[in-house]
């Protein structure tokens, strides 16, 4: 069963229990790797341990439901509905080369071919390799910094002539240019916990949600923050502010003393003064002008998931491939 820490739910805090639970639950669904169909707690049982109204819990699992985070089954209860492993099923293209791969290395080895060698050579092939079909790809991003970003980060997941354009959010919500670039790609790419929103947006797109973990940078500043230290956590957006403390701890279990506000509280400026270091999310930059000199200061940043690019993006994007150059040969043939 997928349970949280209760703890996480700060009551004196000016942002309503419902809009952080729903924070909190949205961001463990979409970031974790819980299989399909793990079970969530009960809406009494989650309302009993954070000492709020069951209608509170009910009205937060439905809204996520709606967001395509978890699925409710009459009589049973709630349950992930998102399953980030589905792509590395028996099924997938990726298990059909498995018994090539075990020959050429066995082949390898009987001629002494090092297994880096194999991949550097591999890897060198697939650089000459102008795959036929080209793929037109948008990112939907939340802020463009970090965005492209992560676009460079995908990028060596794509073939040498797939094109990937950025976009925010924002600039979808509303009929233009963007929106229009996302309903004629071949797929829109975003964060898991926004694909529901985006897929709404982007009327009969294709639309994948990507998982991404917290960055290997970030999982080393957490790491190596001083014991003692009075640590701000800093969300931009305030709904999200119940999953500053729980994601600090995970990389930082040592760290007890732990304060969280979001970028434009009123209490800003005091909580940074009172802190030994201090911690933004991504799309808070600017806290970082607040912070005086010599006080450890950096960004919680989240990277896509290597194994995800691996094991379901990359297949997703050989299928599209093949579907579309099936599609280029028809209609030069018809």
């Amino acid at each position: 069963m997928f349970t949280i820490d209760a703890s996480s739910i700060d009551k004196s805090l000016p942002v309503p229990v419902g809009t952080q639970l729903h924070g909190l639950l949205s961001y463990m669904l979409a970031f974790s790797d819980m299989p399909y169909g793990t079970k969530l707690q009960s809406v009494r049982q989650l309302a009993s341990e954070i000492g709020i109204a069951p209608m509170t819990v009910s009205q937060v699992y439905q809204q996520l439901r709606d967001e395509g985070l978890i699925e409710m089954r009459a009589g049973l209860g709630a349950f992930t509905a998102r399953d980030p492993l589905a792509a590395a099923g028996s099924g997938q293209p990726i298990n059909a080369l498995r018994g090539d791969i075990e020959a050429i290395l066995a082949k390898a080895e009987a001629l002494g071919v090092s297994s880096m060698a194999l991949v550097s050579m591999i890897n060198a092939g697939a650089q000459m390799r102008r795959p036929t079909t080209g793929l037109n790809i948008v990112f939907v991003c939340i802020f463009e910094g970090p965005g492209r970003d992560y676009v460079e980060e995908i990028r060596p997941t794509l073939a040498s002539n797939d094109h990937i354009d950025l976009v925010t959010l924002d600039s979808i919500r509303e009929d233009g240019p963007q929106r229009r670039a996302c309903a004629a790609a071949d797929i829109v790419l975003t964060f898991g916990h926004r694909e529901a929103e985006v897929r709404a947006l982007v009327e009969g797109g294709e639309v994948l949600g990507l998982r991404f973990i917290p960055s290997q940078r970030t999982r080393q500043n957490l790491a190596g923050l001083d014991s003692r230290s009075r640590v701000a956590a800093v969300t931009h957006f305030k709904e999200y502010i119940a999953i500053m403390r729980p994601s600090v701890r995970e990389f930082a279990p040592h760290i007890s003393d732990i304060r969280v506000t979001w970028s434009s509280a009123d209490d800003l400026a005091e909580v940074i003064a009172g802190s030994d270091a201090v911690v933004y999310a991504s799309g808070a930059d600017h806290v970082a002008q607040l912070v005086r000199p010599g006080v450890q200061c950096f960004e919680y940043r989240h990277a896509p998931d290597s194994g995800a690019l691996d094991t379901i993006l990359a297949p997703r994007l050989a299928d599209l491939r093949r579907a579309k150059g099936g599609q280029l040969a028809g209609r030069l043939s018809a």
